[in-house]
């Protein structure tokens, strides 16, 4: 087979004759210079002198002239690699293949090549076929594939693996196969949005029906009853629509969990229901995203922009399902039960300082703890002999009882001025060290900052606790629930 291979390789190159009147220095000088024949010429003196004393240099020309694509080096340097059968040239063989099959694929000579290649070399078949296909001749590939395994009568697999060369998927069939899975799924989302749209369609047809016989409902009523009747009638109506909506406004739901509501902001404690709080707001309520311990959802009022309340819900509500029930056109949705767990009020820092708010809150609740953490964040800013060092202090105080817990999250920042040379603090700074230094903070250059506001964030430990401990159990309900809805959908997608 090593016999085979060589003598199809050189089969495809053309020995070049020396002449006798040019000297092997100068050649060899010719093919230093990048003459890409002389690099051949130049190799095939040596490979005639002694192939195994010159192998190296050998195939050092062969690959200079092969890197320059010349056909007949490509065809000697392959023969040698196939022939001393050495694994760690493989890129080196690929290359001079690259060169030896080069604009062959789609040519008529890939004929004579595929016939070439079947008579004497079969075992050469399956990786001239995914060089092919590599290549980007990815039809080629694929019709000599199809052409062997159909006389495969004539030529037999003794020399090369017939499951190997069926199992063979050229670029080209899988970039076929992929565009039909690519129609056929295109097809089938687009006849689901049809359906889709159908029932849609159907479905806002039926509640325009709906809608007008209730309006002539309405109105055939209005003309039969008297006009008195029906005052009083709306009157009533009224009276206990309002009777029952002042009745939830003032309900606290988890009065079984807690007795105490503790004063968040205003006249907003813990524990009011989130019912009553998106009523008492008038619209005014916006959805925020936040990450929270316990299932809820983040409200803020529009009038208060520094103030945001964290509600703990029984029911899993997206901000979609949120916004579609409050302000859409869901008729069906209904608010989930959830009481007021803690509230985060933001205060500038111009105008209250960290000791105020700490003073504030230890009258409201005498009986709490106090505690301190502090993180440092120290940079160093460099200006000529003198290092100005930064340390800028994230604090939080927190005040906590049994009931409550009351962090105040703020920053504090110091600044040093050292000698660059000793390290030591600079007691004093000298006109000019002053002047280049304002100058650096007009310019931006030096940055002094730090988070002008104040965070404070009032939390009813017993409902956070109360929230935090369903919160498996509402996850899981969210899940099932989630689940039979993907069922049905299953289900009547595929009722046909």
């Amino acid at each position: 087979m090593a016999m085979k291979k060589k003598g199809m390789i050189f089969a495809l190159g053309v020995a070049v004759l020396l002449s006798g009147c040019v000297s092997v220095e100068e050649i060899k000088q010719e093919a230093d210079a990048g003459n890409v024949e002389a690099q051949y010429n130049f190799a095939m003196i040596l490979l005639k002198k002694n192939r195994a004393k010159h192998g190296n240099e050998i195939e050092k020309y062969l690959t200079m002239a092969t890197y320059a694509r010349y056909l007949p080096a490509a065809c000697v340097l392959a023969s040698n690699i196939l022939t001393e059968r050495k694994g760690e040239k493989a890129e080196l063989l690929l290359r001079a293949y690259d060169v030896i099959f080069a604009g062959v694929a789609d040519s008529p000579d890939i004929e004579k090549v595929s016939s070439f290649l079947k008579r004497s070399c079969p075992g050469y078949m399956i990786g001239y076929i995914r060089y092919l296909d590599t290549a980007g001749y990815g039809e080629a590939a694929t019709r000599l594939r199809d052409s062997i395994l159909t006389d495969s009568g004539k030529y037999g697999f003794q020399d090369f693996d017939e499951k190997e060369l069926r199992g063979i998927k050229t670029s080209c069939e899988i970039a076929k196969e992929k565009e039909r899975l690519a129609e056929e799924r295109q097809k089938r989302l687009e006849e689901e949005r049809q359906k889709r749209l159908e029932e849609e369609r159907q479905k806002r047809l039926e509640e325009e029906r709906q809608k007008r016989f209730e309006e002539e409902k309405q109105k055939r009523l209005a003309e039969e009853k008297q006009k008195r009747l029906a005052e009083e009638e709306q009157k009533r109506l009224a009276e206990e629509k309002r009777l029952a909506e002042e009745q939830k406004k003032f309900k606290f739901p988890y009065t079984d969990i807690t007795s105490q509501h503790i004063k968040f902001y205003k006249h907003i404690s813990s524990g009011i229901s989130l019912e009553w709080f998106v009523r008492e707001m008038e619209g005014e309520v916006g959805f925020a995203n936040e990450k929270m311990k316990y299932v809820g959802i983040l409200l803020r009022r529009f009038s208060w922009p520094d103030v945001e309340f964290f509600f703990g819900t029984e029911t899993l509500l997206s901000r979609r399902e949120w916004e579609g029930g409050i302000w859409g056109s869901d008729k069906n949705f209904a608010i989930p039960k959830g009481g007021l767990v803690a509230c985060r009020i933001t205060l500038p820092a111009e105008r209250v300082t960290a000791k105020d708010v700490i003073e504030k809150y230890d009258r409201e609740f005498p009986g709490t703890k106090y505690s301190q953490s502090i993180k440092n964040n120290i940079s160093e800013e460099a200006v000529r002999r003198i290092v100005m060092k930064k340390n800028v202090k994230n604090i939080t105080d927190i005040l906590e009882s049994e009931s409550v817990r009351i962090e105040i999250v703020h920053q504090e920042l110091e600044v040093e001025f050292l000698d660059k040379q000793n390290g030591l603090v600079v007691s004093e700074l000298n006109a000019d060290e002053k002047e280049i230094i304002e100058k650096s903070l007009r310019s931006g250059k030096i940055q002094l900052s730090e988070d002008r506001k104040i965070t404070v964030t009032i939390t009813d430990k017993i409902l956070e606790k109360y929230f935090i401990g369903i919160t498996d159990d509402v996850l899981e309900k969210a899940r099932k629930a989630e689940e039979q809805a993907r069922q049905r959908m299953a289900e009547k997608t595929l009722d046909f």
